[in-house]
């Protein structure tokens, strides 16, 4: 992010410290029904229109650096995965043989493919998607195997990160989607960072629940009493929109040092946690020295596939001491995520249907979690007025 954009936010958050009133997004209570989190038809709709309706992000460069390096989609509902070609070329293609419906890819490993081959019959397919033998083809009496191949979706990579549109076959700019905040990302250059580990689970709570955990502030001081409360005192967040993304500032209780530090000097991640909520499911927190991107896959209203990449600057993190270094980064997050956000996000989940409280209430400083779903509404609406109007 550009020096001078990096002292206009961080002028702005200086100028919001003590100004309760001009952080509140909505001047006044609001309820949102339980219903955005229990619904199967509602659920639904989600996955019809944010997940196979949008480009999603799949992962960090990282992965897919060299020819033949790959990623495999952990989401059963969409089971596509990315391969660098032998061209250089980035390629997504959905996980199954054209033949019999067999998987090609099982599981990751670390060595690079040189081809794909089903484990089912061994029918064989190019980096490039192409079907390049079928074992006894004589089995197969005209069968053109140019008509075989794969089956693609677009992919695509920008500043570092991997794109997938699962249902789209024409290429797609992630910066056009992402807008004003792609020139952020760009300068953030994601490109440099390296993988240290990724951490798939399940967590038993809907899809959102768990992106808007991170959108309020009000619950630090409790929840987060014993890890990240001390750090976080000035409690409060600033956030813009470009088009469904959301870039979100949460103040750190250093904040007011910021004012003794020679402008040039300045960094805006010094004295403020930043993050870029990536419609619909991603969220990128920015560190120094780290990157953290969280994305949720929905399984059923109340299961999430939880999906946690830590992604490091290696020249920062040397030797043991950085590995170790790296290690309790690592475990930071995961019990601050983990063991407090995500675990209070499952017994939220399990309390929803027992008929208590028909609508979660939001206060004044819990507004970011309504224009999230907000955001979710608006293009659930779009979707069914424009399925209306095409019977």
């Amino acid at each position: 992010m550009k020096h001078e954009r990096q002292m206009a936010l961080l002028d702005r958050m200086l100028e919001l410290r003590g100004r309760s009133e001009d952080q509140q997004i909505y001047d006044t209570v609001l309820r949102l029904s339980v219903d955005a989190y229990t619904s199967q038809e509602i659920f639904e709709r989600e996955l019809d229109t944010l997940f196979s309706g949008s480009p999603l992000v799949a992962g960090h460069v990282d992965s897919v650096r060299e020819p033949g390096s790959y990623m495999l989609s952990d989401w059963t509902r969409q089971p596509y995965f990315v391969v660098r070609g032998e061209d250089g070329v980035l390629r997504a293609f959905l996980n199954t043989c054209r033949h019999r419906g067999a998987p090609l890819i099982v599981r990751e490993k670390d060595e690079p493919l040189r081809a794909l081959v089903c484990p089912f019959h061994g029918w064989t397919y190019g980096l490039d998607g192409a079907l390049r033998g079928i074992p006894r083809s004589s089995a197969f009496p005209c069968i053109d195997k140019r008509d075989y191949g794969l089956k693609a979706c677009s992919a695509a990579e920008s500043a570092g990160l991997v794109w997938v549109h699962p249902t789209r076959h024409e290429s797609f700019d992630p910066a056009q989607e992402l807008g004003a905040f792609a020139e952020d990302i760009a300068e953030f250059r994601l490109e440099r960072y390296v993988s240290y580990k990724r951490v798939v689970t399940e967590k038993k709570a809907n899809w959102k629940l768990l992106v808007q955990i991170n959108l309020e502030g009000y619950h630090v001081a409790h929840l987060h009493k014993g890890t990240l409360a001390p750090n976080f005192r000035e409690g409060f967040l600033s956030h813009d929109a470009e088009g469904p993304h959301l870039r979100v500032m949460a103040a750190q209780t250093n904040l007011p040092d910021a004012e003794n530090v020679p402008e040039k000097q300045r960094k805006l991640i010094d004295f403020v946690t930043l993050f870029y909520v990536l419609f619909p499911n991603t969220i990128v927190i920015v560190r120094n020295d780290t990157i953290l991107i969280s994305r949720f896959l929905p399984l059923a209203p109340d299961r999430t596939l939880c999906s946690q990449e830590l992604l490091y600057l290696p020249d920062k993190y040397v030797g043991e001491s950085g590995r170790k270094a790296l290690r309790n980064r690592l475990l930071y997050a995961e019990v601050t995520m983990d063991d407090e956000d995500y675990m209070m996000a499952e017994r939220i989940q399990a309390n929803l249907l027992n008929g208590v409280n028909e609508t979660h209430m939001l206060g004044l400083e819990e507004g970011l979690v309504m224009v999230f779903q907000e955001i979710v509404s608006k293009r659930l609406a779009a979707r069914d007025a424009t399925t209306a109007g095409n019977p």
